[in-house]
């Protein structure tokens, strides 16, 4: 794999809400280690809105085992997963792989059958990539006010014109 594959997104969405719980079973996941900060929930939200947890449902409901994995403290993944009581990793370290391999072996995931669902490609894309799993990206919900976060962005838009490129697709709505 060249450098710049690590960076580049199996598939790219524009919200996890587009993604249909079909779309796991037809690309053989069975496991999904999912970001909660701006692809589950904006930083703001101590948990994900109502369509995103009945999209959570439906997902877990269509047999794939769900766990979230967060560069963020504690309190927050903790807070966040109470309504759900998944698996969970908390101060990551991503792109890292240590704790999402750790994730895994409790979930019992094998790279095959396992994707990581992210908003970001310098953590969460590069995570799954040096994992050797599947990496699904989603458009961030919210960047607003977030300055660190838009400058990642901007550097994130070349490797996501690859992945339109590659994939002959235009950006998604």
């Amino acid at each position: 794999m060249k450098l710049k594959d690590y960076f580049i997104p199996d598939i790219y969405f524009a919200s996890v809400l587009r993604i249909k719980p079909e779309y796991f079973a037809e690309n053989n996941i069975k496991f999904l280690i999912c970001d909660i900060d701006n692809t589950l929930a904006t930083y703001e939200s101590r948990v994900a809105d109502k369509e995103r947890r009945d999209w959570l449902d439906r997902v877990e409901s269509s047999g794939v085992r769900i766990a979230f994995i967060s560069n963020n403290g504690p309190r927050r993944v903790y807070t966040f997963n109470t309504m759900h009581g998944y698996l969970t990793e908390s101060r990551a370290g991503k792109p890292f792989t240590r704790k999402l391999k750790r994730l895994m072996k409790q979930m019992e995931a094998v790279p095959e059958q396992t994707a990581v669902l992210g908003d970001q490609i310098f953590t969460d894309v590069l995570c799954a990539k040096l994992a050797g799993i599947r990496a699904i990206l989603v458009r961030s919900m919210d960047v607003t006010g977030k300055p660190f976060l838009k400058m990642k962005k901007f550097f994130e838009r070349r490797f996501i014109e690859e992945y339109h490129k590659r994939t002959n697709t235009n950006w998604p709505e």
